[in-house]
């Protein structure tokens, strides 16, 4: 068993809401590494085609990542990260993407609709 398998990512056109990666429904893995305590990430996504990579870093100053545990009987904790002017790049010969982030603001549903 692997983190993926109780937790998922998302990646949203911030402006739009347009899914652009959901790895709970599509053939991706991914690595989230947090890089500092001010919510600072980078996240490594494999199995990005060229074109959803292309349409991707046009909107990397709008995108949102979501980071979603989701243990099982434990209630979820949901993590928003802020792209902005941080960095897309993507990497052809092996299918990668990497997004680093620059703020993160982590929730808890059941604390709000318990």
């Amino acid at each position: 068993m692997t983190i993926q398998d109780h937790d998922r990512i998302l990646v949203k056109h911030a402006v739009t809401g347009r899914m652009l990666v959901n790895s709970g429904t599509d053939d991706v893995t991914y690595t989230l590494e947090r890089t500092g305590d001010d919510g600072a990430a980078v996240l490594t996504i494999q199995g990005i085609s060229p074109c959803l990579a292309e349409d991707i870093r046009g909107m990397q100053r709008e995108l949102n990542v979501f980071h979603f545990e989701e243990p099982p009987g434990e209630p979820p904790v949901k993590h928003w990260f802020y792209v902005g002017e941080h960095d897309v790049a993507y990497d052809e010969a092996t299918s990668t993407l990497t997004i680093v982030t620059g703020a993160e603001i982590t929730y808890k549903p059941d604390e709000y609709w318990a």
